[in-house]
């Protein structure tokens, strides 16, 4: 009897290992540089995020690493980010911005952030961050929230994020202010010395007066020194 239960035992355990079906193997993405865009969202605006990238690298010591994606085999955004962190082995000093596609057809955020990172951004900022990425997000412009969120950990990182712009700066050269004052004037002077030479008698210097002559037709007007009798047409 007791061999005939341990038979039964046996043939149950292989059933059920038959039956059993195997745990679907995790694949995750490969990291490809510091843009990971398996979604295909950024297009021609690559060259110019990488740049700002290469910026942030060299001013700040801080690796940002972006990953779009339409598939998350987990189903849950944090968990994705934490697996993504751990298989490309991320650093102290890195920001990973993780955009995926969650169901039904919708956009989620993740920023997951280095040890050593973690004190340089401040909670308040980061939290205003994912609030200002989320009405992007749900239009689905995906490639606008990459960019935002790429010049807003730029703008904390350099202390800007938050602040109002900086005043214009007007750089004009008032050299050219004050040669036009001079010339104007010089011509106010030369208008004003022409006008008072006009009336003075060039026989002997006496200011001419000015007389008005009445004809047949029309009257005419003319300058005459009342000391000389010089006398000319105005």
């Amino acid at each position: 009897m007791r061999a005939l239960a341990w038979a039964g035992l046996f043939s149950i355990l292989t059933i059920l290992g038959a039956t059993a079906q195997p745990e679907e193997e995790i694949v995750l993405p490969r990291q490809m540089g510091a843009i990971n865009d398996y979604a295909a969202v950024i297009g021609p605006a690559r060259a110019a995020l990488q740049a700002q990238l290469d910026e942030i690298k060299k001013n700040f010591n801080v690796q940002i690493v972006i990953l779009a994606t339409i598939y998350d085999p987990y189903d849950d955004s944090q968990r994705f980010a934490q697996s993504i962190w751990e298989f490309w082995k991320l650093g102290e000093r890195t920001a990973l911005l993780l955009f995926t596609k969650e169901q039904p057809e919708r956009w989620v955020f993740e920023l997951k952030l280095g040890e050593s990172l973690r004190p340089s951004l401040r909670p308040e900022h980061l939290e205003r961050l994912r609030q200002g990425l989320q009405a992007h997000l749900e239009r689905r412009r995906v490639q606008t929230a990459i960019e935002e969120s790429v010049a807003a950990l730029h703008a904390m990182l350099d202390g800007s994020y938050g602040q109002p712009p900086p005043a214009p700066r007007l750089d004009f050269d008032f050299t050219w202010l004050w040669i036009a004052l001079g010339a104007l004037l010089l011509v106010i002077v030369f208008v004003g010395a022409r006008a008072f030479f006009q009336t003075l008698c060039p026989r002997c210097g006496t200011r001419m007066r000015t007389y008005r002559s009445y004809g047949t037709r029309s009257a005419v007007s003319y300058r005459s020194c009342p000391r000389c009798g010089y006398a000319r047409g105005r």
